[in-house]
């Protein structure tokens, strides 16, 4: 039997955090409007708003235009609400084109991410995304960390029309894979999505408990947990994987 491994990306393999940090400072010194923010500050509040309209968008189903269409509006009626009316509306659709164009360049990752994936493929183990989140813009994050050769397969919410913990992207992405989940794992930072999302899958299911992660969104109990992706390789062995 050959296991596939399904990844998380945001948060798993790609810094969420970092690469949106990053483009956000860049906001900070291009846009005389936000020149006297704190650039930590503002990825800070980002961060906030982005994951409570991811929230809403995974629990009742809508599309990720709900989330593009508030999230910078949202952001600058809090740190900059002496502007404009207009003229705010008119910063947040520039931020919201910029932003998407940018990050998914980004590739920052948790330390050993790209040589660990690398050496579970060559051990023999299929290695595979699973995300909530955009086609195009999930496979530009794989590139950007370098992984696009790495990667056998990559389902998003949006190509299988479904989020997790729904079953539905579950079973689209073993299918994508040719698998049963008796020979799956699911590997990710939340335990809600991917840990629950695995488990009622059917899936065996790693917990990816990273020193800066956020703290735990649900309480299903993985199968085995780990902090650094060094240790990934003895936590696959320590679940019979």
């Amino acid at each position: 039997m050959s296991w596939q491994l399904f990844f998380d990306l945001d948060r798993t393999l790609w810094h969420h955090e970092a690469n949106c940090a990053d483009v956000l400072a860049e906001f900070c010194s291009e846009f005389p409007e936000l020149k006297h923010l704190d650039p930590a500050h503002v990825a800070q509040r980002y961060q906030v708003i982005n994951d409570g309209l991811w929230e809403i968008i995974q629990e009742a189903g809508y599309g990720v235009d709900y989330v593009r269409n508030r999230r910078f509006p949202f952001l600058l009626q809090e740190l900059v609400p002496e502007l404009p009316t207009k003229e705010r509306r008119e910063l947040a659709e520039v931020l919201e084109r910029a932003f998407t164009q940018r990050t998914p360049t980004r590739g920052a990752t948790y330390p050993a991410v790209a040589e660990t994936l690398r050496l579970l493929k060559e051990s023999g183990y299929g290695v595979h995304v699973l995300t909530n989140g955009v086609t195009s813009s999930q496979e530009r994050k794989i590139a950007a960390m370098g992984l696009t050769e790495v990667v056998d397969s990559v389902t998003t919410s949006d190509a299988s029309a479904s989020y997790k913990p729904d079953r539905g992207i579950f079973t689209y992405a073993m299918r994508q894979a040719g698998c049963g989940p008796e020979e799956a794992v699911m590997i990710g930072d939340s335990r809600l999505r991917d840990v629950g999302g695995g488990k009622a899958a059917g899936m065996r299911t790693l917990w990816f408990d990273a020193p800066d992660a956020l703290p735990p969104d649900g309480d299903s109990e993985p199968d085995g947990t780990f902090h650094h992706f060094a240790e990934l390789p003895d936590a696959l062995r320590r679940i019979g994987a």
